[in-house]
């Protein structure tokens, strides 16, 4: 994954309620970006609260740029009975046998349905042929904890540049406001792009993996 930078990048819209978590700046201005995510979480929360979650974000963006992350963000809105519903967003780009993007959506499919407890369906995106996966996994508690399950909803989008593969993952606690969830990662989907690393480079004086749009 170290290499994808210098070989493709992908550009994609998010709703506003997606707060991105700063990846792919640089050490001098991190922590300033970090605070301002903090702020935005907790608006009216308190300077500890705003710390604790900065750094906890500290940690875990270092951990995703291990782990070949492009694009990660917090998803945070209040539902209509006041309750605070969270889902976790996520995008990489993995390397892929070099065929038509029809052919690698229909291998995708084919794998994905082989394993237990997926649901898994082709949809069709305005840059081609894509599959949309579902599946729940549950977090075991303890004497203090109840296990706490989420679902995870994957669009695996085929590029028009031959030989990768863009993934979308989110997971929330939130299945009530899953429907929700699923339309904004279809929607996010619908405006995804590919273009070849270099010519995003010379199009923009600050070129990143990832360009998302807020709206």
């Amino acid at each position: 994954m170290s290499g994808l930078n210098r070989e493709v990048s992908i550009e994609f819209e998010t709703p506003d309620v997606f707060h991105e978590l700063p990846l792919h700046l640089p050490a001098e201005v991190l922590d300033a970006a970090l605070w301002e995510l903090a702020e935005k979480i907790w608006p009216a929360g308190t300077e500890f609260q705003r710390e604790t979650t900065a750094l906890v974000y500290a940690d875990l963006t270092d951990t995703l740029m291990a782990d070949g992350v492009m694009y990660a963000s917090l998803g945070l809105f209040e539902t209509e009975d006041g309750e605070v519903t969270t889902a976790n967003l996520i995008a990489r780009v993995e390397s892929v046998d070099e065929e038509e993007p029809a052919v690698v959506a229909a291998s995708v499919q084919e794998e994905l349905a082989l394993q237990e407890h997926r649901d898994v369906h082709q949809v069709d995106l305005p840059c081609g042929p894509a599959v949309l996966s579902f599946h729940s996994t549950e977090i075991d508690g303890d004497s203090a904890l109840s296990s706490l399950a989420f679902a995870h909803v994957e669009l695996y989008v085929p590029s028009s540049v031959p030989g990768w593969l863009a993934v979308l993952s989110l997971s929330t606690p939130s299945f009530a406001e899953l429907p929700r969830y699923v339309g904004w990662l279809r929607k996010i989907g619908e405006t995804l792009t590919f273009r070849l690393a270099a010519q995003a480079e010379e199009e923009s004086p600050t070129p990143t993996d990832v360009r998302s749009v807020f709206g």
